[in-house]
């Protein structure tokens, strides 16, 4: 009993109405993993041309954050 209420206290003040969430956690997933196949396959010129490939998606996120949608 104590473990239950443990639980939802903890995530009782925790937002389950966000479908963005799962969302972002893949995206962060897809560019580390990009990140790190341009590096195993490229080594530094691999890695570079995988960060120049992801400035416009990170503008985007960050505008789309700074929007609030």
């Amino acid at each position: 009993m104590t473990e239950h209420t443990q639980t939802d206290a903890a995530t009782q003040d925790r937002d389950k109405s966000n479908p963005g969430e799962l969302g972002a956690f893949v995206l962060v997933l897809v560019l580390v993993a990009a990140l790190a196949l341009g590096f195993v396959f490229g080594g530094v010129a691999g890695l570079t041309m995988v960060m120049v490939a992801l400035v416009p998606v990170i503008y985007i996120v960050l505008i789309t954050i700074s929007v609030g949608k």
